[in-house]
């Protein structure tokens, strides 16, 4: 039995998916480091594969396992997940980190544009000026670094962008209003993942683990655990308590974590146009929020009258 507030019930979600943000920002500095010391693809492999196994374990420890029920969508949603991860991770070592923050945020305004085309429904002014206003509070928040031309790189991480926005909302069509595994969807997902990151990386992971740091082993069980397990759990869990469009406009504050990471332990600095940025953004992202509110809610109504009358 639950004894938490109807309020701190609806908070939830939101909550989940900023800790699934910072959780994700902090994976850039992560990443470079373990990369650093072996290969993107090595990092994959180790993110996804020991991460499969301990969902698999979870999976057979329950009393019923319904990995069965979950396979065509979580083949689905792992489709759109390594696509969107192999993507990112070759586009942002072939451009700056700068252009991939913010092309990668253009899934804030992708994501509620597919819903809204999936479902029929014009996006509101105030949503749409909420999603404009975050993408300007990125822009202020990574300008520091400086732009640099439109190039390769750019075109794979604008490919990412689309593929994360179609993830959301596949996850959103998946579990909104269904009786959904979350654990089945998540496990084959990330078994799925840990096939093409392993065909991928695993001789190159296996050539250098003999090289690991104390160091290097934590940064895999960061992002195995956090960054993969609990995040990609908390994100499907969300989302099915949500929508696609609130979640991606949660999950947009990543850029924003990641150099609060960086300035917290990796020592890097913003300036003054981004620490301005940050504070956009938050504004931004709880405009949107309540924008994105509104329109569910007007949504679902919408829906009661048109089933009353039927």
């Amino acid at each position: 039995m639950s004894f938490a507030p109807p309020s701190a019930r609806r908070l939830l979600p939101d909550l989940l998916l900023l800790i699934v943000a910072i959780i994700w920002g902090g994976s850039y500095l992560a990443t470079q480091d373990l990369a650093a010391a072996s290969s993107a693809a090595a990092v994959m492999c180790a993110r996804f594969v020991p991460a499969a196994l301990v969902l698999l374990c979870v999976n057979f420890a329950r009393p019923r396992v319904r990995l069965r029920d979950s396979t065509v969508p979580g083949i689905v949603l792992g489709t759109l997940r390594a696509a969107t991860i192999a993507l990112e991770t070759i586009g942002v070592t072939l451009t700056s980190a700068t252009n991939a923050g913010l092309i990668i945020a253009l899934s804030i305004l992708f994501t509620p544009m597919l819903e809204s085309a999936l479902t029929k429904r014009r996006m509101p002014p105030s949503l749409i000026a909420s999603i404009l206003l975050a993408l300007i509070g990125i822009t202020l928040l990574v300008s520091g670094q400086g732009f640099a031309g439109f190039n390769l790189g750019d075109g794979l991480m604008l490919v990412a962008a689309a593929t994360r926005a179609l993830l959301g909302v596949a996850e959103a069509r998946f579990t909104v209003g269904r009786n959904s595994d979350v654990l089945g969807l998540t496990t084959v997902e990330i078994l799925f993942g840990a096939v093409i990151f392993a065909i991928w990386g695993g001789n190159s992971l296996m050539e250098h683990i003999p090289g690991f740091s104390a160091a290097n082993w934590l940064a895999i069980a960061y992002l195995c655990l956090g960054c993969t397990i609990f995040a990609f759990l908390g994100q499907l869990w969300a989302t099915k308590h949500t929508s696609a469009s609130r979640a991606g406009m949660l999950l947009g504050t990543e850029p924003g974590w990641a150099l609060v990471v960086g300035v917290l332990l990796g020592g890097d600095r913003i300036g003054t146009l981004g620490y301005v940025g940050a504070a956009v953004l938050l504004v931004a992202t709880w405009w949107g929020a309540r924008a994105e509110q509104r329109w569910r809610g007007s949504g679902l109504a919408r829906q009661n009258v048109t089933a009353t009358v039927v």
